[in-house]
Order: C-alpha cells, then structure tokens, then sequence
C-alpha cells in the first residue's frame, strides 16, 4: 500500500521522484510510527511488535532515508516524533480506524449467517465494578450474535485505541484535556464520593474531622496520575494543604482496598456507590470531608459516520445500566447520614 502525505512543501520533490520516495511506505511502517508515539520509546514500541529494537530502529532509519524526512528523534527521554512524523501519524491513525471498519464490515458479511458481530469498548474501574456483570449477561441473554471484548483504564490511557478504531467508545471519567477532533463525549450520570474508614478507626469516633487528622493519617490511595488520585489530591489542594503520601499506592478500587479498610487504620476516599452494603451492615464509616467530591461517567466514542446496530445497541444497554443503578442505590447524602446514624451533615 502506497501513501503520500501532505507534509512536504511544494518543490521538494519531483512528481516522479515522490512516487519512487514513497512506493515503500506501507502498513508495516505506519504502524511501527504509531507505536513508537503511543509507547514513547523505540524499546517498548519493539517488544509490543514482537520485534528486536534493532530491527525497529533499521526501520524507521530505512523509511527515513527513502522519505528523506526525519520521523523520529531520540534522546534521553525516549523517542519523540518530529513535526513530519507527527503529520504522518494523524494519516496513520485514520487508515488504521478505516481498516477496523472495513474489518469490522466484512467480518459482518462473513458471519452473516450466524449474525456475530463483534463490539470492543472501553471502561473505567468504577464502571466496571458497577454495570460490567450485567451488561455482559443482558447482551447473552438478548442479542447472542453480539461478542463484548473490553478493556479497562482510564481515557488517557485508552484514547490511541479509540482514536484508531480498536475500540468503538469509552465509558468513564471524560477526557482531561476535553475531547479532540473526531471525538465526542456526553454525560451519562455522576458519583459522589467520600473519605472511608473502618467503623472502629479513631477518627470515626471524632464528632468533627480537621484536614490536619486526615493529612496525618496512614492512607491507601489509586496510583499517582490516574484520574481517581488527581480527584483525590484535589480535595486537598482546594483547602490550601498538600496531599497526604499514601502507606500504600494500588489500582483504582482494587478488591484490597476495602479488605485493608476493614482490618485496619487506614484511610481512603472511594465513591459511596460501591460501600453502601459496608456501611449498612455498620462496617466502614464516611468522614465529613468533601462533600464535593464525584466522579462524573461519561460517554467518549469516535464519530463514525454509519454505526452499527450493534454498536447503538450495546450503548443503550449502558445507558439503560447506569440509570438503573441511579434508581436503586442510595444518594450520596443518604449513605454519608446512615454512615453518621442520623440527620446529614453536610454544609449548606
């Protein structure tokens, strides 16, 4: 497959001299570029290649060469694209994003017969706690033909697959940065969350909670950089302190989170939704904190401009999940006053 992108100026090269530069530049190496800007070095882009980083780097140096373009720059932070390389990359992503359709599309006519169609989607940890089971035995039970595959993280960590068509849209805490060309993303619900101990930890025994006690406290918190931990960390800087260094850093809602809550004296903030069951059996407490704190569910997707059936269905289902899991937990002024035995406190 031959590829001519616009990044050259006028003059550079000949008519002729261009498509004899460029009859080598094929998949294969398009995808190596969009490896090497997604992993930020030529050693881990090689190894999700399955590739020895010499052979990479005698790649990228041969289309280089036959370009005449510098693509990729290294230095001691690792690799970084060059302008060209950059504009070769946005070509790149959209051909990879077209053969996933035409993937996809196919695929469809091939198992026509059967009607399996196959819908990839991202989702965040909360999301994943909250409507994963259940989305994956309603489509089972409903629309057999339809196979889930998803992936969990964050939307900064998921974007390259959504912006190259691995993935058909994400649901979760919306992009940091708001959403790029190409993609949109709407509200679907919000969360709130609060600061948890276990019921017998001193700090449950205080009629009021100073930020001083919490920033002293022994904390357990998501790893650094991850959505969860930048919403954490903010509840703390709006009141002028630094955020307390956790004892222990972990995936957001990692299944050990609240099994060390129970066991001991730490503390940590997690959204009210996933331990009203905890806090109604009399088994985690919810500090008055901030009562600002939530977590904000969104839906990230790629404009395509013909979705499939498929696709629209299974956005439905989540949709119809969430709101569902809206009507049957309790508010998060609910949780924090059963947590407090008695009337909410709240700021007005």
């Amino acid at each position: 497959m031959s590829i001519l992108p616009e990044a050259l100026e006028p003059g550079d090269l000949s008519v002729d001299d261009s498509r004899h530069s460029f009859r080598h530049l094929d998949l294969k190496h398009l995808r190596q570029l969009t490896e090497v800007a997604d992993k930020g070095s030529i050693r881990a882009a090689a190894e999700s290649l399955a590739i020895t980083q010499p052979a990479l780097s005698r790649s990228i140096r041969s289309i280089e060469n036959e370009l005449g373009l510098k693509l990729v720059e290294r230095g001691p932070r690792g690799a970084e694209l060059t302008p060209a390389g950059n504009r070769l990359l946005s070509y790149a992503r959209i051909i990879d994003a077209n053969l996933s359709s035409a993937e996809n599309e196919l695929r469809g006519l091939r198992d026509r017969s059967s009607r399996t169609e196959r819908i990839a989607f991202g989702m965040s940890w909360l999301t994943e706690q909250l409507i994963a089971a259940q989305l994956i035995e309603r489509v089972l039970r409903k629309r057999p033909g339809i196979r889930l595959s998803t992936v969990v993280g964050d939307y900064e960590s998921l974007a390259p697959r959504l912006a190259s068509g691995r993935i058909e849209f994400f649901i979760g805490p919306p992009p940091m940065g708001g959403a790029r060309p190409g993609i949109t993303t709407q509200p679907l619900t919000e969360f709130p969350a609060g600061v948890v101990v276990r019921a017998a930890h001193p700090l449950a025994r205080q009629k009021e909670v100073a930020v001083e006690d919490l920033v002293a406290a022994q904390w357990i918190l998501p790893v650094a950089g991850t959505i969860p931990r930048i919403t954490y960390d903010n509840s703390f800087l709006r009141r002028g302190v630094a955020p307390p260094e956790p004892l222990f850093e972990v995936q957001p809602l990692s299944p050990v989170i609240r099994q060390l809550l129970r066991e001991s004296d730490l503390v940590t903030i997690l959204p009210l939704v996933v331990i009203e069951d905890d806090v109604a059996a009399g088994a985690l407490r919810v500090l008055p904190f901030d009562d600002e704190i939530a977590f904000a569910i969104h839906l990230t997707q790629r404009q395509v401009r013909y979705p499939s059936a498929a696709r629209d269905y299974v956005i439905d289902e989540v949709k119809e999940l969430f709101g569902e899991v809206a009507r049957r937990k309790p508010a998060g002024a609910d949780v924090r006053a059963r947590s407090r035995g008695g009337r909410d406190t709240r700021r007005a």
